[in-house]
This record gives structure tokens, sequence and C-alpha cells, in this order.
């Protein structure tokens, strides 16, 4: 499965490519599998959604942000999004490699908001 862009623009991300492993093809489950990849520096677009997903990294570090806080994240760890939660991944910039990422969402759901950071932050000081 090749390797596709993480979204059509590159106004909200930077370094971030995906693989969509399980329901793109005309499976029939309720859930889709797909790969995301982010090269250091990068990072995914900060956004929110009403449909939640399950994100398990399993190369490299990375971080994830819920709302205004950032937590360091790698293999062995798992991320839950619920629903209207703000988040957000990222590779440090001096990561020695990509951080990579299984992600679990539900095959039908809402189009992602993307979240302005700065304002947003600014309501949780």
């Amino acid at each position: 499965m090749p390797l596709e862009a993480y979204k059509e623009t590159t106004d909200t991300w930077k370094g971030a490519m995906r693989r969509e492993l399980s329901g793109k093809r005309g499976e029939t489950q309720c859930f889709h599998v797909r790969y995301f990849e982010i090269a250091p520096g990068g990072y995914s677009t900060l956004e929110q959604h009403q449909h939640e997903h399950v994100v398990i990294p399993i190369r490299g570090q990375g971080e994830v942000q819920f709302g205004c806080s950032i937590y360091r994240v790698g293999f062995g760890d798992v991320v839950c999004i619920s629903p209207g939660d703000p988040h957000q991944f990222r590779t440090p910039a001096d990561a020695q490699g990509p951080f990579g990422f299984l992600c679990i969402v539900n095959a039908t759901r809402d189009m992602p908001v993307a979240v302005d950071g700065a304002g947003f932050c600014h309501i949780c000081e």
C-alpha cells in the first residue's frame, strides 16, 4: 500500500504521510486502520471532530497535544481521542527519525475542523 499525502493542502500540516491499511477498499468493518508517519520537525493539523479514535505509536518518539497540554509518546503508549478534543501529533525537530503510529477510527465519521492553536490555548490560560 503506497504512502499518500496526509491531506490535500499543506496549510495546516508539515511532513506527514499516511497509508490506508484497512477500510478504503470496500471492506465492510465499522472501523478503518491507517498508518501515519511524521518526519522530524513535522506535525499533523491541530484539529477537532466529533468522532473518537485510538492512536498506537509503533515507531520513534513523538508528541501529542490535547487542548493546551503536550505529552511525549512512543512505542507501547495508547492515545484515546474523545469527541471534541482538539489534538495534534508531531515529531520534534531533533528526533532521530520519523514518528509512526496506527490510527483506528470509525468508518463513518465527521470531517475534522482545524483549530487556531494560539487562539485556542489563550482561552486555557
